[in-house]
């Protein structure tokens, strides 16, 4: 089971530069930054919180975060350099 978790969150996390461009296509500018907003605090803040539910006192959770924890820091810069290159593109 934990296997599996840190699996789908390292590919959730290589997602999640894409969802500026999803909501800049639907909503413009305005979705552009929502989304970049809602991303990052999603990636910082709930998924460590996803492990101390998940795994308690058992120290597996601990483990993953400092393994994904640079994947989580490198997935939030990307998604807020992706929300400024979609910024630009749907500008002109």
């Amino acid at each position: 089971m934990f296997d599996d978790l840190m699996t789908l969150l390292v590919i959730l996390s290589f997602g999640f530069p894409a969802i500026p461009w999803f909501f800049g296509a639907r909503w413009g500018l305005r979705g552009v930054w929502l989304s970049t907003g809602f991303a990052v605090v999603i990636l910082l803040c709930l998924f460590p919180i996803l492990f101390w539910v998940a795994c308690g006192a058992c120290g597996q959770g601990a483990i993953a975060i400092f393994v994904l924890g640079p994947i989580w820091i490198a997935s939030a810069l990307l998604t807020v350099t992706s929300a400024a290159f979609t910024y630009y593109k749907y500008t002109r």
